[in-house]
């Protein structure tokens, strides 16, 4: 089992953030580009237990994950996503996506990831993992939500 977690200021209010991971498609998007389609399959009136079917483009094949949603919070300064799916059948992956209002214009953004090995022999490979590919998209994440932000509403600077 392998846990990563890492945390960003993004320099946005929390409710233009927000949509980036749930509920936005076209925002969503933005940060996840290969993400093509979602569509709720099982929907719940307080989110938990809603099942996500998404459709992920990786070169010219096209894989569809079940995405179980285990935890959602969305008040006014805390925002919180868990998601739970099976990546390649091989790795069942926990994912956090956390918001935190540090002020008017300034976001906190954690992420949380577990990834545990359906075959215990691929828990060696993991112990060779490294956090680039987080850091990567958490500098990503940041960079597009702040240019979308500037763009939206011709901010100069922030």
């Amino acid at each position: 089992m392998k846990k990563w977690r890492k945390e960003i200021l993004i320099h946005a209010p929390i409710e233009y953030v927000w949509p980036f991971f749930y509920g936005s498609l076209e925002k969503k998007k933005i940060i996840f580009p290969k993400v093509i389609n979602e569509e709720f399959i099982h929907q719940t009136e307080q989110v938990v237990g809603s099942i996500i079917k998404q459709s992920y483009q990786i070169g010219s094949i096209t894989e569809h994950y079940e995405i179980t949603i285990r935890k959602y919070t969305n008040e006014q300064n805390y925002k919180k996503f868990q998601e739970n799916f099976l990546l390649n059948n091989r790795f069942r992956m926990t994912i956090d996506y956390e918001l935190e209002s540090k002020n008017d214009t300034t976001t906190k953004f954690i992420y949380t990831s577990l990834n545990k090995p359906k075959n215990p022999l691929l828990s060696i490979f993991q112990l060779f993992g490294s956090d680039e590919v987080v850091q990567s998209f958490m500098e990503r994440t940041k960079d597009s939500i702040e240019a979308a932000y500037k763009e939206e509403f011709q901010i100069d600077a922030l």
